[in-house]
């Protein structure tokens, strides 16, 4: 089996450092205090909430986890949230009565396959979701949490919650955490939009949570995790080609494991010294592989888009300087700036501190 894993949630001896990061998180909501968790995509921010899960469920926290992502509207986000809290529920009676006293426009339905396993599901009563079913769905954690045990509510993607601005979502949950003796974890990969969720004073999140930016991981422990995984097949790899793979992939959590498991399947049964000359091959077998899905991807960017695209593989910072303008031979401040919040919005670009830089190595590299 390939000891590189990627696309999935990171568990177990594939998961590795965060150690400083996963403390911090399970201090702070462990002493009653909320956090907003910041990271570019692919730095692994659903692997370490997951270790923090785990964590805090040894702690006796029962932690209800809710993707935002696949919600489209205010009616299945009430369904697929009050499913995530039933699936954190011993007692499904218990629950079943608790919602229906809560939520008076619910109906829960229970029924029994032909095995005779309980089925859950819920009945909207009305043709359209009113401010005040809402308001009860997010009072729900709260009345359960009565029961006795703590309840740790975690948002990913939380920034898709601008979706329901009609509903004024934003400050009725800012409202409810305010009353709520419960805590919350914000996450999210769209970190433009999550920062000023929480860092602009006119939003109803400023200052609400404790910040915390995941970062690159450290590269002496990349280079630790590339030696043992690898020595599990009997392959090994010096540092310098460790380090050569850490650079491939962008030094980016997901990006290194996607190389490692190419030049591992490469040299599986075959080889068992990892070369420069393997690691470059893979590399280029990756974007080879993806190139058709490369093209539509650049082609379908507006002119202004591909020359800033084109810019940032040389440089991301200053980009809105006059300086850097004319050197690439873009246009006004005010366009640049426009298309810089569109390529970030499609996940294509990302920003640490004041460097912006394409999100997927391999397409830059294409680029």
């Amino acid at each position: 089996m390939n000891p590189f894993s990627y696309g999935t949630i990171v568990k177990n001896e594939h998961f590795y450092d965060r150690q400083e990061e996963c403390s911090r998180i399970v201090s702070t909501l462990s002493n009653g205090n909320n956090i907003v968790l910041f990271a570019p995509r692919r730095y692994g921010k659903t692997s370490l909430v997951f270790k923090v899960i785990e964590e805090l469920e040894s702690q006796d926290i029962v932690c209800v986890y809710f993707d935002f992502m696949p919600v489209f509207s205010v009616e299945t986000f009430i369904i697929n949230y009050v499913e995530a809290i039933k699936k954190k529920q011993s007692n499904l009676q218990n629950f079943i009565q608790t919602l229906a006293g809560v939520v008076r426009n619910i109906r829960p339905k229970l029924t029994f396959d032909i095995s005779g396993n309980p089925e859950f599901g819920i009945e909207l009563l009305e043709t359209s979701v009113s401010a005040q079913t809402l308001s009860e769905v997010l009072d729900l954690p709260e009345k359960l949490a009565q029961s006795g045990k703590r309840i740790v509510v975690i948002f990913d993607e939380f920034q898709e919650i601008t979706k329901f601005d009609k509903y004024n979502f934003e400050s009725l949950l800012r409202s409810k955490i305010q009353q709520q003796n419960l805590n919350y974890l914000f996450l999210g990969s769209r970190t433009h939009l999550l920062n000023d969720m929480f860092n602009n004073k006119k939003r109803a999140f400023y200052n609400s949570a404790s910040h915390i930016q995941l970062n690159t991981l450290p590269k002496e422990e990349t280079i630790s995790y590339l030696h043992r995984q690898f020595s599990t097949s009997g392959i090994t790899i010096d540092r310098e080609n460790a380090l050569l793979l850490i650079e491939e992939a962008g030094d980016i959590p997901y990006y290194i494991q996607l190389l490692a498991a190419e030049v591992w399947q490469y040299m599986i049964n075959s080889e068992f010294v990892v070369t420069t000359e393997v690691i470059k091959l893979c590399s280029n077998k990756i974007i080879e592989l993806k190139q058709d899905y490369y093209f539509e991807l650049f082609d379908r960017q507006s002119v202004l888009q591909k020359k800033l695209l084109k810019a940032l593989v040389t440089n991301g910072e200053n980009v809105f300087s006059s300086d850097y303008i004319k050197r690439f031979r873009l246009s006004a401040t005010s366009s640049v700036q426009k298309a810089i919040v569109v390529l970030m919005d499609n996940g294509l670009i990302d920003k640490t501190m004041n460097n912006y830089f394409i999100s997927d190595p391999f397409f830059r590299r294409y680029i």
